[in-house]
């Protein structure tokens, strides 16, 4: 998986070594949990293929000290494998993880918990018997002076002193360590109950375009970072329905957003938010260039034909429109106020004549 634009070497390491040591295995956790919260956030399937090119930037960036937002994290992958970041790979002729590696990964989320909670078991048991024998020495220790102690009695005595205080930072360390495996195991849970996805157009969904929503506002307070919201509503959608059948309405929703990937870059967030409605974040367009994306779009819809079936064994091709709507967001934005602004420029839209672009 080596990259000319970025390096690995933990990732060389666990493609050679049999056994990791406890930092390694921390560090690996430190990788997979930004990791799987990354990709679970921006609805990117973990085939193996995905997992493991996102392993490596994030495991490249773990090893710089480096950190990155969601955004430029998104145009860095970009960059280095030059495809959209929510291309799915799951072909078997194109999977080229080591099985080594693979097996490596499947037995730390399988063996990592029973591991660490024998591992707290052991310590606890241990430290009963260093805690015994402090005991016994100190009270000897007590009972005749300084002058008749043995040098060997007094040096055991320092060094389970100081083994009984690594033992507990020790301690301390692996339940913190199991407490975040618990806390992924709770969010990978979570993430199954709120499906992010569209599933028939393969977008996400309102409720994670609203969270995208909330990254840009910040980013907007924050950092200045302009960003553009661009609302989307075919126009005549219900008489489409209503001619041809559902089946060809789904078909022409999908269209849609075969050509919103296709013509979008890859950094772009696309999103269905439900009926015949499409929303486009734009981070990094101010809103002239957002205007010229809408317009192009506008163009592409309108010229598009669309094949949908009209009998068993006959196609139809059909055209259809769309109306814009676009804002740009503002410091003082709330995601209701950017979602309302964008919504009243799509319905100024709609109102002037549809399949057209229309600012707020």
């Amino acid at each position: 998986m080596a990259n000319s634009k970025i390096t690995c070497e933990f990732y060389n390491k666990l493609k050679g070594t049999k056994k990791l040591s406890h930092d390694d295995i921390k560090f690996l956790m430190n990788i997979v949990r930004k990791e799987l919260s990354f990709l679970i956030k921006h609805n990117i399937p973990p085939v193996p293929r995905n997992y493991e090119k996102w392993f490596y930037i994030f495991c490249s960036l773990a090893e710089q000290k480096k950190e990155l937002d969601d955004l430029e994290l998104i145009g860095l992958y970009k960059e280095i494998y030059e495809e959209d970041h929510q291309s799915i790979e799951i072909s078997a002729e194109k999977e080229n993880l080591s099985e080594e590696l693979a097996e490596k990964f499947k037995g730390i989320a399988d063996k990592l918990d029973e591991t660490l909670k024998e591992l707290i078991n052991n310590i606890d048991n241990h430290q009963e018997k260093i805690d015994g024998h402090a005991d016994k020495l100190e009270k000897v220790k007590e009972d005749i002076t300084l002058e008749t102690v043995s040098d060997a009695v007094m040096e055991i005595l320092q060094e389970l002193k100081k083994l009984r205080a690594e033992n507990q930072k020790l301690k301390n360390e692996l339940k913190s360590y199991h407490a975040e495996v618990v806390s992924l195991k709770e969010e990978l849970s979570n993430a199954k109950r709120e499906a992010s996805i569209d599933f028939l157009t393969g977008l996400v969904n309102r409720r994670r375009f609203e969270r995208v929503l909330e990254d840009a506002i910040r980013d907007r307070k924050i950092r200045g970072y302009p960003a553009s919201l661009i609302f989307v509503d075919i126009d005549n959608f219900k008489k489409i329905n209503d001619e041809y059948g559902h089946l060809a309405g789904d078909i022409v929703l999908k269209e849609l957003a075969k050509v919103f990937r296709f013509y979008l870059r890859a950094n772009t967030i696309i999103a269905r938010l439900g009926g015949e409605e499409f929303a486009i974040l734009l981070p990094g367009i101010e809103i002239k260039d957002a205007v010229k994306v809408a317009e192009r779009l506008r163009k592409i819809i309108e010229n598009r034909d669309i094949k949908i079936p009209v009998d068993e064994d006959g196609e139809k091709k059909i055209q259809v429109t769309a109306s814009f709507g676009v804002t740009e967001i503002r410091e003082d934005d709330t995601v209701e106020s950017l979602l309302i602004r964008a919504d009243e420029a799509m319905y100024k839209a709609k109102k002037s004549g549809k399949n057209k672009v229309e600012v707020q």
